[in-house]
Order: structure tokens, then C-alpha cells, then sequence
């Protein structure tokens, strides 16, 4: 029952988030409101999929790919965002917190395999590195990228909670409000409206 709360109310969240993007492309057609509405979408999409399976048949998908593949272009779309929110700045200096990034999502890859497939583990690893490095770097420059921190944070927020629920979910099993999986996927599903404000903020820069 919980797992059932848990996705439709993160597929009610998305599709208000998307709806609100949609309607300021409509009003002020901007490259960065249609690439957030473009991650809204493909985010419900996958969940829908996945909530398909759930409700009419019992059970989770048989081929998850199919909202992998959504959650794959979620991340593609998000680190385009970012890139046109805060365009990266060429520059001399080389700092070693970001490049930890993809050491731990390749680590936690590594773990994960025990559970999962070896291609998305190592797929979600690339796609979630990117992120997190590009997100890093940015918030270690805040001269520079000072109205993208909002949406820097974010990302970051969302990454590390992803990480936890992920790892939650190894550890724990059964749908109660003790498995702190959905406790975590519940602050995921919150983040995702304050990306409407953040990239407001952040495309303004």
C-alpha cells in the first residue's frame, strides 16, 4: 500500500511540476524552462510505466528497462539543464573534490552489481558521476556560478538522496514506514518542485 502513495503521489508532484514548466513555455518559449520540462516529462513517464505494472499487475516491471531508460534521459536532460543554467567556464585551475564524484558513483556501481543488472549499474554510475562532478565544480565557484548554486544544490540533494534510497532498498524489504526507502523517496519527490524556482533563478544568470 505505501509503495502504491509513494509513486502516485510522486507522479501527481511531476505532473503539476510539469504542467507549471509547460505553461512558461508557452508564455515565454526559454531553452532552459523546455529542458526542465522535457526532465518533468520523462521522469513521470517512467514512473507511469512502473505504476502501470504495479496497480494492474501486482507486481513490479519484469523489464525494468523500459523506465530506465525514462530515468536515463531524466538525468541526460538535467545535465543539459545545468550546462545551459551555469555554461562550464574553461579554466587553469584543477580542483580534486569533484573528480571524487565519479570514483563514488563507480564504487557504488561496484556494490550495487550484487543486486543488479552490470549495464544500468554501470550507466546510472556515468549519468549520476556527471552530474555530481558538474554540480561540485559549480558550487565550489560561487563568484562565478552564484545564481546557479540554488539549482547546483538540487542536483546534489537529489543525487545523494537517490544514493539513499538505492542503498536503502538493499538492506531493507517490504512496503511499511519503517523502511526508510520511502522515506527517502518521499524527499525526492519534494525536491522536484523547487527546480521551477531554481531554474528561473539560474537561467537569469
Amino acid at each position: 500500500m505505501i509503495e502504491r502513495i509513494d509513486n502516485s503521489l510522486q507522479i501527481a508532484v511531476l505532473a503539476v511540476c510539469l504542467g507549471a514548466a509547460l505553461v512558461r513555455v508557452i508564455r515565454r518559449p526559454d531553452r532552459a524552462q523546455t529542458l526542465l520540462a522535457l526532465f518533468y516529462g520523462s521522469w513521470l513517464l517512467a514512473d507511469l510505466y512502473w505504476v502501470v505494472c504495479l496497480f494492474f499487475y501486482g507486481e513490479t516491471p519484469r523489464i525494468s528497462l523500459v523506465s530506465d531508460l525514462g530515468w536515463y534521459a531524466s538525468y541526460i536532460l538535467l545535465y543539459m539543464l545545468l550546462r545551459e543554467a551555469a555554461p562550464p567556464v574553461s579554466r587553469g585551475e584543477r580542483r580534486v573534490l569533484p573528480w571524487l564524484a565519479p570514483v563514488f558513483t563507480l564504487g557504488m556501481a561496484v556494490f550495487y552489481m550484487q543486486w543488479g543488472e552490470i549495464f544500468s549499474n554501470l550507466v546510472y554510475a556515468g549519468l549520476m558521476g556527471l552530474l555530481l562532478f558538474a554540480s561540485i565544480r559549480r558550487l565550489m565557484d560561487p563568484a562565478r556560478y552564484a545564481r546557479a548554486r540554488f539549482l547546483c544544490g538540487l542536483i546534489l540533494c537529489g543525487c545523494l538522496l537517490e544514493y539513499a534510497l538505492w542503498t536503502a532498498s538493499c538492506y531493507w524489504s517490504g512496503e511499511s514506514l519503517g523502511n526508510p526507502y520511502y522515506w527517502f523517496d518521499f524527499l525526492l519527490t519534494a525536491t522536484f518542485p523547487f527546480f521551477l524556482p531554481a531554474t528561473r533563478k539560474g537561467a537569469a544568470a
